[in-house]
């Protein structure tokens, strides 16, 4: 089916990087160290540190985005690093990674630049996987993105809401379209306030309903639609993978139109699928390493709002949808 301006749809599968230091790292961190009270010239020993890219949580899309970032850095001494989104494990490696002074810091995922943004305030620091880091301390004010912690720049990538509800009303009219959200996910509640502004601007009938539990998804989402959902929209929030497959199971029965902007996983059930393309998105970062490593100052260097694309549509479920060809 024909789509306005649908972008390119790429498929990676990436290996899962490990959670721990790697044998390099800790050998890094071992020497620096030591080599802190033996004399050596600093300037030497930066050009010898690693670049290390420190992320959380890890996730699919954390690791197409490494990817990405890897392969158009072209750079060896890349560590990756991955902490848990909660606890005390992230403080400590980030404190034994400051250590290694490395001469590029490249922090994935709000989590991780929640940790960093307060703890490294020399070592030039690049972000991405972030919605919005203008809460995190290392971006003050999204009116002035050129303002921001002087070693630090990045990227932000809100989730494609806008460009999800465009491409569906595009493709199924304007349809009501309804939103479960888990109001202790924050992420959630954003997002939950976004697409009540985003769908009016479309001309869609926004209509929400909450749930805190398994127990509670059925009825939040039977509820919305009896209020009248005709589609109900899936966006990329950590609390909406508790209940996406029953939303999905519902889209590949055709009981309601699914639009999905989740990067994990299958997306089968849904007739639309925009999400965020982490691999494009990786890319984006490593050039803006680059120019970081190239020597360009991180505080003259904007913050800049980039999202890539991935578009699919569910030709079979669209066509009966549609009602074409009529059902027999």
């Amino acid at each position: 089916m024909p789509m306005t301006a649908t972008p390119q749809i790429t498929h990676r599968k990436q290996k899962t990087e490990n959670r721990k230091l790697s044998p390099l790292l800790l050998l890094l961190l071992a020497l620096g160290l030591g080599l802190a009270g033996c004399g050596c010239d600093p300037l030497q020993q930066l050009q010898k540190s690693p670049i290390v890219v420190f992320g959380s949580p890890d996730s699919p899309r954390l690791r197409q985005a490494v990817a990405g970032f890897k392969a158009r850095l072209q750079a060896g001494d890349v560590e990756v690093v991955c902490v848990p989104e909660f606890g005390p494990e992230g403080r400590e490696t980030l404190r034994r990674v400051r250590q290694v002074n490395p001469r590029l810091l490249v922090v994935l995922g709000t989590p991780a630049l929640l940790l960093a943004a307060p703890m490294v305030k020399q070592i030039p620091v690049v972000f991405g996987l972030v919605a919005n880091p203008y809460f995190t301390g290392a971006a003050y004010d999204p009116a002035h993105p050129e303002i921001h912690q002087e070693n630090v720049t990045g990227i932000a990538s809100p989730a494609p809401l806008d460009a999800a509800l465009q491409q569906g009303v595009s493709l199924l009219g304007p349809l009501p379209w309804g939103l479960l959200y888990d109001p202790t996910d924050g992420v959630a509640v954003d997002l939950a306030r976004r697409f009540e502004t985003e769908a009016g601007r479309c001309g869609v009938q926004a209509l929400t309903e909450t749930s805190t539990a398994a127990a509670t998804d059925a009825d939040a989402l039977a509820r919305l639609r009896q209020r009248g959902a005709k589609v109900i929209y899936l966006p990329p929030a950590a609390s909406v993978t508790r209940y996406a497959p029953l939303v999905l199971e519902a889209g590949r029965q055709m009981k309601v139109r699914v639009v999905s902007s989740l990067p994990e996983g299958t997306h089968k059930g849904a007739v639309l699928w925009v999400a965020l393309d982490y691999h494009k998105l990786g890319q984006d970062i490593g050039d803006l390493a680059r120019r970081v490593l190239a020597g360009e100052k991180p505080k003259t260097i904007p913050i800049a709002e980039q999202t890539p694309l991935q578009v699919e549509v569910d030709e079979t479920l669209a066509r009966k949808w549609s009602g074409y060809p009529p059902v027999k």
